[in-house]
């Protein structure tokens, strides 16, 4: 019970803090294992190159990330990631990043586990962790720098490792797609 409060205490924290960007998107293994994340973005360093007028960023972003995989389980992974992202002198984004994340599955249905005397008994929220680093790569549009329009959207690919998964691990992909909201100007 103290590791889930430590957890949460610590979302708060990361959520709570003033940020310079909200990113909100569909977040989805495949199709049929859809689901939500949202991320709160920091620069610790933004520069400009003179000679193109790229924009340059540094990115800090906890990012929390809810799926279900439907007749299976239900998962929540907390993204702690570095990024770099380039936004050119039209809007266009490239970025790319890596995250150390941490992965929390419930199972759907009911599960039993058997107690001393051999009867079974339900245990609730049954489920596991594990450690999941990722690495993305993204591409966007920056509709501020052209249009005047405070919003960029984006896309990304993730590739993900499940450790442990059983008794090795296992390759994970998945997809992001979403917008990217400033809370602050820079």
């Amino acid at each position: 019970m103290v590791k889930y409060l430590t957890f949460v205490l610590l979302l708060v924290t990361f959520f709570k803090a003033p940020a310079q960007s909200l990113r909100v998107g569909y977040y989805g293994e495949t199709v049929t294992h859809y689901g939500l994340k949202v991320a709160r973005e920091w620069s610790l360093r933004s520069f400009v190159k003179e000679r193109n007028r790229a924009r340059r960023q540094l990115l800090v972003a906890p990012a929390l990330a809810v799926y279900r995989h439907p007749q299976n389980h239900v998962g929540l992974v907390f993204f702690p990631e570095l990024t770099y992202r380039r936004t050119s002198r039209r809007g266009g984004i490239f970025e790319a990043g890596l995250a150390p994340a941490y992965f929390h599955y419930f199972l759907e249905g009911t599960t039993y586990s058997p107690d001393e005397s051999g009867e079974l008994q339900r245990v609730r929220l049954a489920g596991g962790n594990a450690f999941l680093p990722t690495v993305f790569v993204g591409v966007g549009k920056d509709l501020s720098v052209r249009r005047q329009v405070p919003l960029a959207w984006y896309t990304r690919l993730n590739v993900m490792q499940q450790r442990p998964y059983n008794t090795s691990a296992l390759m994970r992909f998945s997809l992001e797609a979403g917008l990217i909201l400033p809370l602050k100007k820079l």
